[in-house]
């Protein structure tokens, strides 16, 4: 099983905390990358939150999509987490 196939898998088991539909069933998984032993996801998370008051209320939900997405991939290695229409990175924080 190549890792792009182990990434969705894994995925699979992530519930957005509002539908509790995976978030591979909601089509929030866009890409994803494997370079030099490094896997960068592109997640639709900003979708809906139009404006910085959507983008605050929803801030919440992404931040519990993101923590549940590292725990179960943790254990690949390096990972980065982006929006898929931003390019904002969600994991790892600056450093």
């Amino acid at each position: 099983m190549g890792i792009e196939e182990e990434v969705i898998k894994r995925l699979k088991n992530i519930k957005d905390p509002i539908t509790e539909e995976s978030i591979v069933d909601l089509g929030m998984v866009v890409s994803i990358v494997e370079e030099e032993g490094e896997v960068k996801l592109y997640l639709d998370l900003s979708r809906g939150a139009q404006g910085p008051f959507m983008n605050a209320l929803t801030w919440p939900v992404r931040a519990k999509i993101v923590r549940d997405v590292v725990a179960v991939l943790l254990d690949l290695g390096k990972v980065e987490i982006l929006d898929a229409r931003s390019f904002q990175r969600y994991y790892p924080g600056d450093e």
